[in-house]
């Protein structure tokens, strides 16, 4: 035993080694990311990706780490990818930002935010759950408002990140504490647009402006503990806009999405319903079934699975209430594509 626990000693110290050589890496990569955005070059460089892989080879002679090194090294130098893009963009316009939904997208926003920029006041409403006691508890956001109005006073831009079912509801509960403000901004990041594209453009007014948006970024485990601060990296983030949207109004939220790293894309709402259903609702969807498909007919059989059917069921452990708002409210466009998915299967079925 006292054999083990020395070799345990060992690593654990290499360990500290290893951990602190990584936080160095990641500050010479960050400066790197710098000088790229100071001089517009792209961060992605894959000559240089090769060159760092092939040296780290020469240097490995254990022979499982030898045959591994690749995997984790193009791990390590996507983080420092992410990192690098994370930091090109250095400004946005709001300087106090109320988010209510503080789950995985409105805690990565959260987070995404303070963390490039801790001065940046950030409120939520008050509720009673585990999502929002973290966000405050660990020191992410700075005011928790008992009421709506309190929180609209004390914003610039309010996200609405909460459930797609409550989105026009909150809308129009904002729109009142706003008569005596000069300008303030809502936004939304539902994944459905049908009824609140509506509401917003008639909500909208001069000195309040109501813009639909939908980043295209997720996770199959939900809620702040869950969120970070680069999911958004490289992702794109639909902007759907109505009639009533201002030119300035737009470009201010671009500003804000490219500086949570992520890449604005403009859109309609039908469009974007469609689009949505058939690349994310719809697979979402699919993928439980056919987990449920699999569970039904021969549980035991998932004992064996591999990564091929891990990876394909993989989005059947989506929030489950989540995915029921989403086939709720964009019925018809995922039930139009599941038929056609349905006629595609008996045509090839011989594949």
């Amino acid at each position: 035993m006292d054999k083990l626990k020395k070799l345990r000693d060992r690593i654990d110290w290499l360990d500290t080694q290893i951990a602190s050589l990584l936080n160095e890496r990641m500050r010479a990569a960050d400066q790197i990311g710098k000088i790229k955005r100071d001089i517009q070059q792209d961060v992605a460089d894959q000559s240089r990706e090769i060159r760092v892989l092939n040296q780290v080879k020469t240097i490995i002679q254990h022979p499982v780490l030898k045959e591994n090194i690749p995997n984790i090294y193009n791990e390590i130098m996507q983080i420092s990818r992410t990192g690098q893009q994370f930091f090109q963009h250095i400004s946005q316009p709001f300087r106090r930002i109320g988010i209510i939904g503080m789950g995985l997208i409105g805690g990565s926003i959260c987070k995404g935010i303070k963390t490039k920029d801790s001065s940046v006041e950030i409120g939520t409403l008050f509720h009673e759950s585990e999502d929002v006691s973290l966000a405050k508890t660990e020191g992410w956001v700075d005011q928790v408002y008992s009421k709506i109005g309190e929180l609209v006073h004390n914003s610039e831009l309010i996200i609405l990140a909460s459930p797609v079912s409550t989105i026009t509801q909150l809308a129009e509960e904002i729109k009142p504490h706003t008569h005596s403000l000069e300008k303030i901004t809502i936004i939304d990041v539902a994944s459905v647009k049908g009824d609140i594209i509506e509401t917003f453009e008639k909500l909208t007014c001069k000195n309040v402006e109501y813009i639909s948006t939908h980043p295209m970024a997720g996770k199959e485990k939900g809620g702040f503990k869950n969120s970070q601060a680069t999911l958004f990296v490289n992702r794109p983030w639909v902007i759907v806009t109505h009639k009533e949207n201002s030119n300035s109004g737009i470009e201010s939220i671009k500003e804000f999405i490219l500086y949570l790293g992520s890449n604005p894309i403009l859109s309609e709402a039908k469009v974007h319903d469609q689009q949505a259903a058939l690349i994310s609702h719809l697979p979402s969807i699919l993928s439980k079934l056919y987990y449920d498909f699999v569970k039904s007919i021969d549980a035991e059989s998932m004992i064996i699975s591999g990564p091929g059917f891990q990876s394909f069921t993989r989005l059947a452990h989506e929030n489950n209430e989540l995915r029921k708002d989403v086939n709720k409210y964009n019925q018809k466009a995922i039930h139009n594509y599941l038929n056609q998915w349905l006629e595609f299967l008996k045509e090839n079925k011989g594949l």
